[in-house]
């Protein structure tokens, strides 16, 4: 096995090994990061001629991993969330409506085109409760919940 013993070469199977499992099992994971830099090391190793230690090597591949991560985290979050659809199950999100009644975090009740839904405010929404003729937007609908957040207050 002296294919090992030749730092260039084992970083290129560390990285081809780490590339294959963040492909197939996880799906382009930070993983990634590592696994180009391990090939990033074994080719810089490959092209200079340099055979340095085991330990220079993984940290040479350490080093290149993590230029590679701070270079690469934006790009890769943007590919990650570039098939992310708005919610759009119903024509009722994203309408914005008047409270008819008082609405928290844990219940409330809005009255809208002719009917009297449940509704609750969003977790993350600044305000604790909404009282009636407040102005607020739906975000979501959870089992015939409308979920709201408060509208920004226009001034003129």
């Amino acid at each position: 096995m002296e294919l090992f013993y030749d730092p260039a070469n084992l970083a290129l199977v560390v990285g081809l090994a780490l590339l294959a499992l963040d492909i197939a099992v996880i799906g382009l994971s930070p993983l990634m990061f590592f696994a180009i830099g391990a090939l990033a090391a074994s080719a810089l190793l490959y092209l200079t001629g340099l055979r340095p230690s085991l330990i220079e090597t993984a940290a040479l591949a350490a080093a290149l991993s993590l230029a590679i991560a701070l270079i690469g985290k934006k790009p890769l979050q943007r590919f990650q969330n570039a098939d992310v659809e708005e919610d759009r199950s119903s024509d009722l999100i994203g309408r914005e409506l008047t409270t008819t009644h008082e609405v928290t975090k844990t219940g409330g009740k809005v009255h809208w085109s002719g009917v009297d839904w449940r509704a609750r405010l969003a977790p993350d929404a600044v305000a604790d409760s909404l009282a009636p003729g407040a102005r607020a937007k739906v975000t979501a609908i959870e089992s015939l919940t409308l979920v709201l957040t408060p509208s920004a207050e226009k001034r003129g």
